[in-house]
C-alpha cells in the first residue's frame, strides 16, 4: 500500500509502472485475503461463524477475480467500463449481506431489538444525509451527461457501499451477538469503508472520465486488505470472548457511532446554513450545533462514569465471592514471604493448625511443621520460589496438630510478581481421610479380608523378591502349601459363618506356628501357603511342618463345638535355577503328594512328584472315559456264618476292566475318584449294578430271598451328595428288599459332622436298609454318637483279625469291638480272615460272621453259586419258612444251628 503511494506521488498521471503495480500486488492481496478469511472458516468451532466466513471468503474471491479481469484488460490498454468484471463485482455485495444477514440470524436470540433498530435508523440518517449531499448528488450532478448504464451503475456501487458499510456499523452496535469478537467486527467495519472510500474515488474517476489505472484510489483499495486480512487473523485467535467490560475503548467507540452519525447530519447543516455571521439562523445554527456537540460530550463522560462504576461494583462483586470462597473453602489458602513468614491465612487454617489466622500471621510456616518434613517442607518453598509461571505441586507432607497427626496436600504459586500478592501463595489440603482409604484399598488388594493374612497377589510378590534375593546371595527359601483336610464337612455341616471362623482360628494357628519374619498368607478357600525366608537347615522347615500338624490335631472350638480338621502340607525348598512360578508348583505337587498319602501330614516335594501328579490327571481323564464306556465291573466276596459256614451275603467291590491295562484294582483308582469327586457317580453305578445282580442272582440260591449284599459308601457320597435319593432309585430300580442292602461306611466318615450326618443315617434307615461301620477301630469313635447312630452292624478291621493269633493286646482290642457290639445290641463281622485259628478265637470272642481269603477272594457271583458255602446255606434252610426273621447279617434269629463240620 505504501509503494502505491509513493508511486502515485512520483506519477500523478499514472502510467504503466502503476498499471503493473497494481497487476501484481491488488489482485494477490485481495487473494491473501481470501485464503486467510478460509483459514478463518476452518478455525471456527462455532457452525454459524464458520458459515460466516465462508462467504465472506466468497464474496472477496468473487471481488478478486474481478480485479484480475479488470488488471488484465489494463495490460491491453484497455478500460471498458461496464466490463466482465462489474458482474463479479456486483456478485460480491449479495455475499457479502449474506454474511451479516447469518450473524444476525444466528444471534437472533441474544440481540437487543429494539435498540438496535433505533440505533440503525439513527446511522441511517445521519450518515445517509452525509453521503447524499456530498457523495451521491454531487456524483449524479458531475455525470448528469454520461452514458446511462455508466451513470447507474457508479450510483449502485456508491448506494450498496452505503448499505454495507452501515450494516456492519449495526452489527458492531449489535456485538456481533456474540458470534464474532468485537475486534474483529471493527476491523471488517473499517476494511469495508476503507474500500467504500476508494469505491467513491473510483466511480466519480469513472463518471467524469479522469479516472487512471493505478491512481490513488487504488492505494486505498490495497489498504482495505490490510484492515480485512486483520480481521481474518484475529479471528483465528479463538472464540469470540465476553467483550461487555465496561471502560473499554472500543465499547466507547462504538456506542459513539449513533453520536456520531448525529454530530455529521449537524456538520451537513452548518455547512448548508453557511454565510453572513449576522443572520440569526445561521448563528442558531451554530448554537445548536455547539450545544449538541457539548451535550454528546457531556453524554461521554456520564457514559464513562458510569462504566467505571459498573466496573468498580463488578470488582467489588468478584472481590466479594473470592473472599466469601476462601472464606468458606475446606482448604486452607496462605500467602507467604520467600523465607517462609506469614502474611495471610484463610480461616481454614484454624482448623488444620488449631491456631486463629491471625495468630499465624507474622510467623514462620516452617515452625509449624517440627518433624522430618520439615525439610521437605523447605524444599517447597524453595522450588516455588524459583519456579515462574506454572504452579508446583501437589507434594505430600505429614503435620501434627495436638495428638492428630494427618496429610496435607500443598500446591503453591509464585506470585511475587503480581502486585494484589507478592508472595507466594499456597494451598493445603487435608487428605487425611483420603490416604486413609487408600491404605484400606491397598490393604483389601493384598490381604485377605477374612483372615487379615497376606492374599495370592501378595504372596507370589513376596516369594519372587525372596527368590531374586535368595539366588544373588546364594541362599535358600521354603514354600508351604496347605490344605484344611475335611474343612468342607465342617463348612457345610455347621454353616458358613462356622467354616469363616474356623479359618480365622486356623490362621491364628498357623501365625502361632511361625516366626514373625515369614509370610503367612491365605490362597482362597482353605488353602494357605507359608514363606520362610533364611533358611540354614532344611530341618529346620521340617520342624515348622510337624508343628503346624501338631497343632491342628488338636480340635477347634466353634460356639461350643468342637471341629476337627486336619493340615496335609506340601514343603518345596528353592534351587539355584528356580522360578516363582516352578516354586509355587512345586509346593502346590507335594501338597497333593501329602493328600493323597493319607492326608494330615507334610510331604516334601521330590521331582519324582511331577510324574505321579501327571498320573493321577491321566487316570482322572481315564476314569471320567470309563463310566462312559461302563469299563468298570463288580466281583464279590462271601460273607459267611462263622458257626455254620453257611452263606449269609455278599460285599459288592467295583474292579475296572482296562482296555490296555486289564483288571486294575480299586486301590490305584478310588483314591484318584474319591479326592476328584468322581467317586460319586462310580458309587451311584455300584449302588444300581449291585442291588440289580444280587436281586437277580439269588434266584438261584435256596433261601435267596434273605441274601444281604453290602456296598461300600464314600464319605463324599454321604456328605455332598444325595445319597438317600440314589438308594431309593437304586432299590426301585432293581426291585431289592431294602433290608437285604447293606450300606457301609467308615469310622472316619461316620465320625465327621456328627449332627449332620447323624441325620442322614436316619433318613437311610428310614427307607428299610442296613448300616454297617467299615473298618472298626481304626478311626475315633465317639461311644455317645455310636450309641445315637442307628447302626446295625460293626465290621472288625483286618488289622486286628491278624493279630488274633499272636500274643500281647492283640486279642484283647478283638474282644473289646465284639464287646462293644454285644453292649450296643450289634452283630459283629470280621474282615480279612485267612487262618483257622482266626476263626476259632472269633468264636471264642463271639463273632458270628466274616470275610476273607480263607474262604474265598471276590468273584463272578455265578462261581459263588457253585461254592460249598452256597450248598450249606441251602442244607441250612430246609425247613425254615421264608417269613422267618433274620439278623442284620442275615442269620435265622430262632434258629439252633449244629456245630459247623471242618472247613470247607
Amino acid at each position: 500500500m505504501v509503494a502505491a503511494v509513493a508511486l502515485t506521488v512520483l506519477d500523478p498521471a499514472g502510467g504503466r509502472a502503476l498499471e503493473v503495480f497494481n497487476l501484481y500486488s491488488d489482485s494477490p492481496a485481495c487473494f491473501a485475503t481470501v485464503v486467510l478469511c478460509m483459514a478463518a472458516a476452518r478455525h471456527a468451532d462455532d457452525p454459524a461463524v464458520r458459515r460466516t466466513w465462508r462467504l465472506l471468503s466468497a464474496a472477496l474471491g468473487v471481488y478478486c477475480i474481478g480485479n484480475l479481469l479488470n488488471s488484465t484488460y489494463w495490460l491491453f490498454d484497455r478500460d471498458p467500463f461496464p466490463s466482465v468484471g462489474d458482474v463479479f463485482f456486483l456478485a460480491f455485495y449479495p455475499l457479502v449481506f449474506a454474511a451479516v444477514l447469518n450473524v444476525i440470524r444466528a444471534a437472533s436470540l441474544r440481540v437487543p431489538w429494539g435498540r438496535l433498530a433505533l440505533d440503525g435508523t439513527i446511522l441511517v440518517l445521519g450518515f445517509g444525509a452525509f453521503f447524499w449531499f456530498f457523495v451521491i448528488r454531487p456524483s449524479a450532478e458531475a455525470g448528469g451527461d454520461a452514458d446511462l448504464v455508466k451513470y447507474a451503475l457508479t450510483q449502485a456501487y456508491i448506494g450498496l457501499n452505503c448499505l454495507m458499510v452501515m450494516a456492519f456499523g449495526m452489527l458492531l452496535i449489535a456485538g456481533g451477538g456474540g458470534q464474532l469478537r468485537r475486534r474483529t467486527l471493527v476491523l471488517l467495519t473499517l476494511g469495508f469503508a476503507t474500500m467504500f472510500l476508494a469505491d467513491i474515488v473510483w466511480a466519480m474517476g469513472k463518471v467524469t472520465g479522469e479516472y487512471l489505472p493505478g491512481g490513488i484510489s487504488d492505494a486505498v483499495y490495497l489498504s482495505c486488505y490490510v484492515a480485512l486480512g486483520a480481521a481474518a487473523r484475529e479471528q483465528l485467535r479463538g472464540p469470540a470472548r465476553d467483550a461487555s467490560a465496561p471502560g473499554r475503548v472500543d465499547d466507547v467507540l462504538v456506542h459513539g457511532l449513533p453520536y456520531a452519525a448525529m454530530l455529521v447530519s449537524f456538520l451537513v447543516l452548518v455547512y448548508f446554513t453557511r454565510g453572513d455571521g449576522s443572520d440569526p439562523v445561521t448563528v442558531m445554527t451554530v448554537i445548536i450545533f455547539a450545544l449538541t456537540l457539548l451535550l454528546m460530550v457531556r453524554q461521554g463522560a456520564i457514559f464513562r462514569d458510569d462504566a467505571l462504576l459498573r466496573e468498580q461494583r463488578a470488582a467489588g462483586l468478584v472481590e466479594a465471592r473470592y473472599a466469601s470462597l476462601i472464606r468458606n473453602a475446606s482448604d486452607v489458602i496462605v500467602i507467604v514471604d520467600v523465607d517462609g513468614k506469614l502474611r495471610f491465612a484463610s480461616p481454614a487454617a484454624e482448623r488444620t493448625f488449631a491456631m486463629r489466622p491471625e495468630d499465624l500471621v507474622g510467623r514462620n510456616l516452617m515452625d509449624l511443621w517440627v518433624d522430618a518434613d520439615r525439610d521437605r517442607l523447605a524444599a517447597f518453598l524453595g522450588e516455588v520460589a524459583t519456579t515462574r509461571g506454572k504452579a508446583v505441586g501437589p507434594v505430600e507432607m505429614q503435620v501434627s496438630s495436638g495428638a492428630r497427626r494427618f496429610t496435607l496436600e500443598s500446591v503453591g504459586s509464585n506470585l511475587l510478581h503480581d502486585p494484589a500478592i507478592a508472595g507466594l501463595a499456597l494451598n493445603f489440603r487435608d487428605v487425611s481421610e483420603r490416604k486413609a482409604l487408600e491404605e484400606q484399598l491397598r490393604q483389601l488388594a493384598f490381604h485377605d479380608p477374612l483372615t487379615l493374612l497376606a492374599n495370592r497377589s501378595l504372596f507370589r510378590n513376596r516369594v519372587e523378591h525372596a527368590l531374586n534375593l535368595a539366588q544373588r546371595s546364594r541362599q535358600q527359601i521354603a514354600v508351604m502349601f496347605l490344605d484344611l483336610d475335611n474343612f468342607k464337612n465342617v463348612n457345610d455341616s455347621l454353616g458358613h459363618d462356622a467354616g469363616d471362623r474356623l479359618l480365622q482360628a486356623a490362621a491364628q494357628r498357623l501365625v502361632k506356628c511361625t516366626r514373625s519374619a515369614d509370610t503367612v498368607a491365605r490362597l482362597g478357600g482353605d488353602e494357605f501357603a507359608i514363606l520362610l525366608e533364611g533358611i540354614t537347615d532344611p530341618a529346620d522347615v521340617e520342624r515348622v511342618a510337624v508343628t503346624i500338624t501338631e497343632s491342628f490335631g488338636e480340635p477347634l472350638l466353634l460356639d461350643g463345638t468342637e471341629a476337627r480338621v486336619a493340615a496335609s502340607i506340601g514343603v518345596t525348598f528353592s534351587r539355584p535355577d528356580d522360578t516363582t512360578e516352578e516354586l509355587l508348583r512345586n509346593a502346590d505337587i507335594a501338597m497333593y503328594s501329602a493328600k493323597a498319602g493319607g492326608k494330615g501330614r507334610h510331604v516334601v516335594f521330590q521331582p519324582h512328584m511331577q510324574e505321579v501328579l501327571r498320573e493321577r490327571l491321566r487316570i482322572e481323564e481315564e476314569i471320567r472315559l470309563a463310566l462312559d464306556r461302563e469299563e468298570f465291573i463288580l466281583e464279590f466276596q462271601p460273607v459267611i456264618d462263622l458257626k455254620t459256614r453257611g452263606l449269609l451275603g455278599v460285599e459288592a467291590l467295583v474292579r475296572w476292566n482296562h482296555p490296555e491295562h486289564g483288571v486294575i484294582p480299586p486301590g490305584r483308582f478310588i483314591p484318584v475318584a474319591e479326592e476328584s469327586g468322581q467317586v460319586i457317580d462310580l458309587g451311584r453305578w455300584v449302588l444300581v449294578e449291585a442291588c440289580c445282580r444280587v436281586r437277580e442272582w439269588r434266584e438261584s440260591i435256596a433261601g435267596g430271598h434273605g441274601l444281604r449284599v453290602a456296598v461300600n459308601i464314600s464319605g463324599r457320597h454321604l456328605q455332598h451328595a444325595d445319597l438317600v435319593g440314589d438308594v431309593a432309585r437304586a432299590l426301585q430300580a432293581s426291585g431289592l428288599e431294602p433290608g437285604n442292602l447293606v450300606i457301609e461306611l467308615t469310622e472316619s466318615t461316620v465320625m465327621q459332622n456328627t449332627e449332620a450326618n447323624l441325620a442322614r443315617l436316619q433318613d437311610l434307615k428310614a427307607l428299610g436298609v442296613r448300616l454297617a461301620i467299615d473298618d472298626f477301630g481304626t478311626g475315633y469313635s465317639s461311644l455317645s454318637y455310636l450309641h445315637r447312630f442307628p447302626i446295625d452292624i460293626l465290621k472288625i478291621d483286618r488289622s486286628f483279625v491278624s493279630r488274633l493269633t499272636e500274643t500281647g493286646d492283640g486279642p484283647e482290642l478283638a474282644r473289646a469291638v465284639v464287646m462293644l457290639g454285644d453292649t450296643l445290641g450289634l452283630e459283629t463281622v470280621a474282615e480279612g480272615i485267612e487262618q483257622e485259628d482266626q476263626v476259632a478265637a472269633l468264636l471264642d470272642l463271639g463273632c458270628v460272621a466274616g470275610q476273607g481269603y480263607l474262604f474265598a477272594a471276590s468273584a463272578p457271583l455265578e462261581q459263588l453259586a457253585e461254592s460249598p458255602f452256597a450248598a450249606r446255606r441251602a442244607e441250612l434252610w430246609e425247613g425254615h419258612a421264608a417269613d422267618d426273621p433274620l439278623t442284620a447279617t442275615g442269620r435265622h434269629r430262632l434258629a439252633a444251628f449244629p456245630r459247623p463240620r471242618s472247613a470247607a
